[in-house]
């Protein structure tokens, strides 16, 4: 539950950990001497606190499939606030016999669908989401309670059991891009540091957005004192960690503190630094926190972040493709000319492509979605008590719709064990993310941090008829989104101006 200056807009971390993990390929070549941190300076930085959950009072056994309710009994770290005086403790004993479908969460009603979106409005953007809202208000912490037990009871029998039975069972979820196994999970010394950075970005954050690069750059510089300087793996994973845990706490935060992220990423000298600026570049809206970011590009190593450019000009969110494609002219990669005309022949992303499945050819679609990011915390996270959770892990109590979220002052809640996640196990990983009004939302903010996200999903011949009559250019000179971007795009770069064909511009430019 990363804290962030509007409570409404992060509560946990989503992406930083498959961030960390992706980058874990290459600090794995590095050496592994990676001696225990020595103990942090005095001034105030941040106390990680033991995320371990405590071993609970014995309970008299209850009936099956109910909830007792216990007065709390944890001991509270001294950083840590004092617990609401209504948390409760909840124990379920689950028959081992309940069929799988009994231990789903109920589906959210499906959305009419009306064919492709056709305008940069994310409010228009399909939602998708873990399950359906409680129909018991008043029950539903214990409803959340149970379902993390459900998760857990089957998880047991294997790594990532539930989540698997989940995406069998959701043709609405199957599509997105789920990671499991050793691909979702961060460890040993990266998941230390991205504990330590977080808390660090939340500590710095409690002196206001005008102190808090000031601040956070004091915590970092003593941390960095306090470290051996000899050990360039520890360091290595130090810095990805706060790149890391800098980009998903301000993924949705004010451009003040993302333009300050571009100034902090342009002093870092790493392939994730860049490729973190080749991501602002590409999916930031604001115009200054994307052109800062396109600018600090111009002096990196292009080889970190042609392949993000690239991706990005077949994204099925025509805004994303246009970014691209003006930051590929911007930085005048002329050797990326080719890839500009190709995208003149291609047809547009979002129509429907075949793919075979089993004997048959059917149409998919590549589709923006998007989740609220208070409500899907198990969607996109394990139960801590799902395996062994590292002592080092963060672990932070799931949003309950209905139920207030934490204020800054709290951070990670942590009054119920039982509603526990676990951060080191990320199953997927947003593009962007976006605040958005939310209606009927008290006690939550009236804005609320939505992630957005690339699904593949399967059209009836109907739905794909739709697609082709929405997006197919109805006459000569009618262009898609994508092929006026690359014309822009090619036209600035080369000064030159020919019909909007790949033919027309291949001859145009020679052997290009």
């Amino acid at each position: 539950m990363a804290r962030c200056l509007n409570s409404g807009r992060c509560v946990v971390p989503l992406a930083a950990v498959t961030l960390l993990a992706m980058a874990g390929n290459s600090l794995a070549q590095q050496p592994a001497s990676q001696p225990v941190l020595p103990p942090l300076p005095s001034f105030p930085v941040p106390n990680v606190p033991s995320p371990v959950v405590p071993d609970l009072p014995p309970l008299p056994p209850p009936s099956v499939g109910t909830a007792q309710t216990v007065p709390p009994q944890l001991t509270v770290a001294p950083s840590l606030p004092p617990l609401p005086p209504t948390s409760q403790r909840f124990y379920f004993q689950i028959d081992p016999s309940t069929p799988v479908k009994n231990l789903l969460p109920p589906p959210p009603k499906s959305g009419t669908r009306r064919g492709p979106v056709l305008t940069d409005d994310l409010t228009k953007v399909p939602e998708v989401a873990f399950q359906a809202k409680p129909d018991a208000p008043d029950k539903a912490v214990e409803q959340a309670a149970h379902q993390l037990a459900k998760i857990n009871h089957l998880n047991a029998k294997r790594t990532d059991a539930f989540m698997t039975e989940l995406l069998e069972a959701r043709a609405d979820l199957a599509g997105l891009p789920f990671v499991m196994g050793d691909d979702c999970r961060t460890s040993g010394e990266r998941a230390k540091q991205f504990t330590i950075a977080a808390t660090t970005v939340r500590q710095a954050l409690n002196h206001g957005v005008q102190n808090f690069w000031n601040i956070f750059g004091t915590l970092c510089d003593q941390q960095d004192a306090a470290r051996s300087k000899t050990d360039k793996a520890l360091a290595a994973h130090v810095t990805v960690a706060r790149i890391a845990a800098l980009m998903q706490m301000f993924a949705a935060e004010s451009p003040e503190l993302r333009l300050g992220l571009v100034k902090y990423l342009t002093g870092v000298a790493q392939p994730e630094a860049t490729k973190a600026l080749a991501r602002l570049a590409i999916f930031t809206s604001e115009d200054d926190v994307r052109l800062a970011a396109v600018d600090a590009l111009k002096v990196r190593r292009e080889k970190d972040y042609t392949e993000i450019l690239v991706n990005g000009l077949r994204c099925p969110w025509p805004a994303v493709a246009k970014r691209a494609a003006d930051a590929i002219a911007r930085l005048e990669r002329e050797d990326l000319i080719p890839e500009l005309v190709k995208l003149l022949e291609v047809e547009d992303p979002r129509l429907p492509q075949a793919k075979r499945k089993g004997w048959v050819d059917v149409p998919v679609v590549r589709e923006m979605v998007k989740l609220n990011h208070h409500q899907n915390c198990v969607m996109c996270h394990a139960p801590a008590g799902s395996g062994v959770v590292s002592a080092s892990a963060i672990t932070a109590e799931v949003a309950v719709l209905g139920q207030p979220l934490p204020t800054p002052a709290e951070g990670y809640r942590k009054s119920t064990p039982e509603l526990m996640i676990r951060v080191d196990v990320t199953y997927l990983r947003p593009d962007f993310s976006a605040v958005l009004a939310v209606g009927d939302a008290h006690p939550w903010p009236e804005e609320q941090r939505f992630d957005f996200l690339v699904r593949e999903r399967q059209l009836t011949n109907e739905e794909a008829a739709t697609y082709h009559e929405k997006l197919t250019p109805k006459g000569a000179g009618v262009l898609s989104p994508y092929h006026k971007a690359a014309l822009a795009a090619l036209r600035d770069m080369t000064g030159k101006d020919a019909a909007p064909t790949a033919a027309a511009w291949r001859e145009l430019l020679g052997s290009r």
